[in-house]
């Protein structure tokens, strides 16, 4: 079990080591990728040697996170994880990598599996945690770019901050990255206004073709793998937010299909019910308002499953 520490101590352990490896989970996000790099480039502004692993490809409309990180080789002596809550997300890196030295993460859900945790589960993404922990490296670090890794996690964790889980630290913290100067506006298009040819047809195929049940309180998308194919990750997490949108829909389920028979289902909810707790009944986890867990099997099986679940939920929710 991790070992919790505060954001001196986690800044006191980073100024006594070098040579680090900073990862990502699988399927990666702004959240993720946007503190990985914010930490990379801190870290090399302090004259420390750090890179990024990221277990799969990430979209390329997140390229320019790279920005001022400097390609380097070495021995990884360090391992830290971002935004990661159970090494079974670390893909490709977990055998290697499944008890890092460090974890730094927003979810409730974390399972504490690095040798030091620093935890903040109040936080609305993992970048607020990073941003902290910069300013306590030191004075002066923090360029445009890292600031804008940092705004890149926190505005994605919070659907550009209409999500419930924002706060007012969150926009203070907003408001303080934009003074450092990264283009704000051109940034947000680039987020959270652009959407691809393949995301245009996505969301087509998944408003054709959405299920309601438990009375129009729960509307279910499935994607194939077929479907699935052409699109990146990006735009398959954008549109998981789709199902909650719909009027009366207190929980939207999106199933995908990573490969044959296994599902990744991500629940995002509204009002009271929280999507965690559903999820942690099927090995998952996240947060209250939205997460996400693995199901193998028959689709009609494993839809079954979720919405007998949910429905629990909705009964209690409404005390039937």
């Amino acid at each position: 079990m991790s070992a919790a520490i505060s954001l001196k101590e986690t800044a006191e352990l980073l100024l006594a080591n070098d040579d680090f490896a900073i990862i990502c989970h699988a399927s990666p996000d702004g959240d993720t990728l946007g503190g990985a790099y914010a930490l990379c480039g801190a870290l090399q502004k302090l004259q420390k040697r750090a890179k990024v692993l990221v277990p799969e490809e990430p979209s390329k409309r997140f390229d320019y996170l790279h920005s001022g990180i400097e390609p380097q080789e070495f021995n990884e002596e360090f391992i830290i994880t971002i935004d990661v809550a159970d090494s079974a997300l670390l893909g490709k890196f977990e055998e290697k990598h499944k008890t890092p030295d460090l974890c730094i993460d927003h979810h409730v859900s974390n399972t504490g599996y690095a040798k030091r945790l620093l935890l903040d589960s109040e936080a609305a993404a993992a970048c607020e945690v990073v941003f902290e922990l910069i300013k306590e490296l030191g004075d002066n670090i923090i360029t445009a770019d890292i600031a804008s890794c940092l705004y890149t996690g926190i505005s994605t964790d919070t659907g550009c901050f209409r999500f419930s889980n924002t706060t007012a630290k969150t926009h203070r913290f907003a408001a303080e990255l934009i003074e450092y100067g990264f283009d704000c506006s051109g940034l947000n298009y680039l987020l959270f206004e652009i959407r691809t040819k393949d995301r245009i047809k996505l969301e087509k195929q998944a408003l054709e073709s959405v299920e309601f049940y438990l009375n129009g309180r729960c509307a279910v998308i499935i994607f194939t793998k077929e479907m699935l194919e052409s699109a990146d990750d990006e735009d398959i997490n954008a549109i998981s937010a789709l199902p909650r949108q719909i009027e009366g829909v207190e929980a939207g389920v999106t199933f995908k299909e990573k490969e044959a028979g296994v599902w990744k289902i991500s629940i995002r909810t509204k009002n009271y019910m929280n999507a965690q707790v559903i999820c942690a009944k099927f090995g998952g986890g996240g947060h209250q308002r939205a997460a996400g867990c693995r199901i193998t099997g028959d689709v009609r099986d494993c839809k079954e499953k979720i919405l007998t679940e949910i429905e629990r939920h909705l009964k209690k929710q409404k005390g039937e």
